[in-house]
């Protein structure tokens, strides 16, 4: 028997947060995650070129005058899954605002089985606010997205980096032993045993996104966005981790 889809269900998030003229971002709890544990989710928001489309990188249902926040912002138009790992509200955030859904090749036929209508990101329309950028070296084909903010550029990442400070109590030193949070940004052991095949091309990808042109700021999906270096911050996480 399929497993049910989940529901749009709104859990505790923080307010819409403006980071360039073209990206926003709304941070949250992970459904499910414990207490004190140091693990958020975020979910980015880019505007196209255009000036009126809206792009999801991640997919958090929202409050509805957070959601009614977004729409003031422009018309949602696409919701690009980094992850197949990441999709756990990816259907519900779909349907409720009638997106076109793409993911990796590699993630493709898990975001069907939630999304039947899914496409790869090679049909993914060029932008010239948007470039999707794959991580050959990950196992489910995460994507990497640089947002263009005139000469400024951002850096979206899923999984591949975290910079998410430690919890509180039992739960919170578990999740740094574990690896999960720290003082510094981040690869997660877990993430490197279970989702990295290639070390070597990751490390590679990795470095050439630190070479993003115009870059000021790297925006996780777990923990803080980083303007201070963002560039050698990948870099020490590449170096350090692979």
């Amino acid at each position: 028997m399929a497993k049910a889809l989940r529901p749009w269900i709104v859990t505790r998030h923080d307010p819409l947060e403006q980071l360039d003229e073209n990206l926003w971002a709304v941070n949250g709890d992970v459904p499910g995650f414990p207490r004190g544990c140091g693990i958020g989710r975020r979910m980015s928001i880019a505007r196209l070129g255009d000036g009126r489309r809206l792009v999801f990188y991640n997919a958090v249902p929202l409050d509805q005058a957070t959601l009614a926040q977004v729409r003031a912002l422009g018309t949602p138009s696409i919701l690009i899954a980094p992850i197949a790992l990441h999709t756990m509200d990816a259907h519900a955030f779909q349907e409720k605002l009638g997106l076109a859904t793409f993911t990796s090749q590699q993630s493709l036929d898990a975001v069907r089985a939630l999304i039947p209508a899914a496409r790869s990101l090679d049909e993914l329309p060029t932008d010239s606010s948007l470039r999707w950028v794959p991580l050959a070296g990950t196992r489910f084909g995460e994507v990497a997205l640089v947002v263009q903010s005139g000469d400024r550029a951002s850096i979206l990442v899923c999984d591949c980096l975290h910079n998410s400070a430690p919890g509180t109590g039992l739960n919170g030193w578990m999740f740094k032993w574990m690896g999960f949070t720290g003082e510094k940004p981040t690869m997660p052991p877990m993430f490197k045993w279970r989702a990295v095949r290639d070390r070597p091309a990751l490390k590679r990808d990795l470095l050439a996104l630190a070479e993003t042109p115009g870059l000021v700021r790297l925006v996780p999906s777990h923990g803080g966005v980083i303007t201070k270096e963002p560039a050698q911050a990948v870099r020490e996480v590449a170096l350090a981790a692979l």
